[in-house]
């Protein structure tokens, strides 16, 4: 009896132990593989569309609000300083970029209420949200691609943190 448990505890432990010993890199091989093969139509749909939300981000902060006068562009109230803005508009661009943006639009004029008058030139000119999906070129990978409208206009994005995020835009 005892050589009969002794034989079945010695296939276990054979059993087991080659069980644990398969390889499992060839797995994660195909994973990396994944992640960096070509864009699927649902990347490329998620990469336009996160073009497009950062640019209506950006007209939340600085094209929603005017002045007492009902003419004069001022900051939106919530993002009233640098800071705020700029941590806002991080979430959608590379934080260089945001501060560009911010830069861009920020001037030292105030109303007689305070407000920051920003600067009414657009940042995107042309504005990205006058596109369709159609009309733009989409490569590079799931975690690293570049967006080509049909205005010479190119976006460089990331995904980081699970969302794509703007990095660069040439004009």
């Amino acid at each position: 009896m005892k050589k009969l448990l002794a034989i079945f505890a010695i296939f276990s432990l054979i059993f087991t132990a080659a069980g644990c010993s398969s390889s499992t890199e060839e797995p994660a091989e195909k994973t990396t593989e994944k992640k960096t093969a070509e864009l699927t139509e649902s990347a490329k749909s998620k990469i336009y569309n996160s073009v497009r939300v950062a640019e209506l981000k950006v007209n939340e902060v600085f094209h929603k609000e005017v002045a007492a006068d009902e003419t004069t562009p001022v900051i939106n109230a919530n993002f009233a300083d640098e800071e705020k803005s700029v941590e806002f508009l991080s979430k959608y661009y590379s934080k260089e970029l945001a501060k560009n943006i911010y830069t861009h639009y920020a001037t030292e004029e105030k109303t007689a209420e305070g407000q920051m008058i920003i600067n009414a030139e657009p940042y995107f000119t042309p504005s990205f949200l006058e596109t369709n999906q159609e009309a733009v070129t989409i490569e590079g990978n799931e975690n690293k691609a570049t967006l080509k409208t049909n205005k010479n206009v190119t976006y460089q994005v990331e995904l980081k943190d699970g969302q794509y995020v703007i990095t660069s835009i040439e004009k």
